[in-house]
Formats: structure tokens, sequence, C-alpha cells
């Protein structure tokens, strides 16, 4: 899953947002898994049995019932660059933030063809991300939404589906040096 969210699933046992069984394998690259929900474990990702599962620039978070990630621990390689947002998801790289609130909007419209989650003012995944997904093999140039959505817009990618945008500010100068 390139560019993508998976948001707001539920499942009955395993694997509310995803669910990587026997020997599959799932990479996982500035992607959102955020607000799924489980009744037995893995809210956001279950992975077991053999499963591989390869996470960058990657966002799993916000599971409100059995946990962001359920894992077999030699089945996860952490290419960096990804949060997870309770401590359960085996992030190991230097530049991964576990136990880390990603500060989410709500699932919605934000342009483009599909609904995500925006990154609100002052989330830790904001320029955070690694820019080699811009290079081979990857050459990824716009978020989830698409054509015009450029995924570099500041000085780094950002972690996730989404990328916050560039947004104009008004300075307004408000010393009167008029006489007086």
């Amino acid at each position: 899953l390139t560019n993508s969210t998976v948001s707001g699933n539920d499942a009955n046992s395993e694997g509310g947002g995803i669910y990587n069984w026997e020997a599959s394998t799932l990479t996982l690259t500035n992607s959102t898994v955020n607000g799924n929900a489980a009744d037995s474990e893995g809210g956001g990702i279950f992975n077991f049995g053999g499963s591989t599962l390869t996470l960058t620039n990657s966002i799993i978070a916000n599971s409100p019932n059995g946990s962001d990630c359920v894992l077999d621990p030699s089945s996860i390689f952490t290419l960096g660059h990804n949060l997870d947002s309770d401590g359960t998801c085996g992030l190991t790289a230097a530049t991964d933030m576990p136990s880390t609130d990603p500060k989410l909007g709500d699932l919605q419209d934000n342009g483009g063809p599909t609904h995500t989650h925006a990154l609100l003012p002052g989330s830790p995944a904001i320029d955070a991300g690694d820019d080699s997904v811009l290079e081979d093999p990857l050459n990824l140039t716009t978020d989830q939404r698409g054509p015009g959505f450029p995924r570099l817009q500041r000085t780094r990618v950002d972690i996730g589906a989404f990328e916050l945008g560039v947004t104009a500010i008004e300075v307004t100068n408000n010393n009167d040096s008029g006489s007086g």
C-alpha cells in the first residue's frame, strides 16, 4: 500500500485495519492506518503466521481497542520514518516515533478523489519523512490525493498518506511610524 489510508474499520476478531496472515508480505509506504478496531487484537494491523511487514514513512495510530499492532516480532522491518501512537508496532529505527500522537484530523474531504486524515498543526509527522520515496523505484510525485497535491511541499516529505501544503502567511506591519 502506497499513499493509502485505511481508516474506521472494525473486525470481530483480529486485524481491524489490516489482517496479514499465512506467509504474506505487506509493504506500507507513505500510508496512514488510523482509527481501526478489533474485538480481539491488532486493531490497526495484525501481522502473524510467518508474514512480513515492511514500513516506511507510515502512520499506525488511534486504535480504540485491540492496540495499533499485533506482530510476530521477527516479521517487521522498519525502514524508518514511521509513527505508532501506542508503541505496539515494534518500531526500532532511529527515525521512528513509537508512542507518539500523530495529531491527525478527522477522515474527510481534504481535496482530491479520496478522503484523508490531514496533519494538524504541530503534528510530528510534518517534514519528518524520508525523501528517498521521491526517487527510484517509487518516484512518488503526489500524496494520496493525486494531481495538485505534490508529495514534497516544504523541506522534507511528510509521514503518512497526506502531505501538508504550504500556506500563505499574511504579514502586517503594525508599527505606526506616523508623526504625532
